[in-house]
């Protein structure tokens, strides 16, 4: 429905109105919620290995009976310091180039794949392979 120029009851009945009565703002409108969309999964598949990757560390390291290998203090700097700033940098990102060249998604299509799962259960695997690895290295050196 025309937001200016349209009745009231075809606005109440439209899914979408135009505020400013112009149809190009449809493509402005699908650019800007495909970027919205691709910086929302940019940034949940940063957090998700990381917050995986903690909680295996901190599971793993009790359930195996040893030291923890990162302190209360170093949890919370990657929570509320790095993870936050990152992930704001991406949810921020300008959209891609080729953002309206690619064909509608699917309605039903869930915003993390079987890849992408599969893929943030991988980085969390490195990430705690790194952080026991590295905590190991570090005890036998003295440290």
């Amino acid at each position: 429905a025309m937001g200016i120029k349209g009745t009231e009851a075809a606005k109440e009945a439209a899914e979408m109105v135009l505020a400013d009565d112009n149809f190009a703002s449809i493509s402005h409108a699908v650019e800007e919620g495909r970027t919205v969309y691709d910086n929302l999964r940019k940034s949940i598949m940063f957090i998700l290995p990381t917050n995986g990757g903690e909680a295996l560390t901190i599971v793993l390291a009790i359930a195996l009976g040893r030291l923890m290998p990162i302190t209360p203090v170093q949890i919370l700097w990657v929570n509320m310091i790095t993870a936050v700033t990152l992930a704001l940098a991406l949810a921020f990102e300008p959209a891609e180039d080729d953002v309206m060249h690619r064909p509608p998604r699917a309605r039903a299509a869930p915003i993390l794949s079987r890849f992408l799962i599969w893929r943030i259960c991988f980085v969390s695997l490195i990430l705690v392979s790194g952080t026991f690895g590295v905590f190991v290295w570090l005890r036998d050196q003295g440290a």
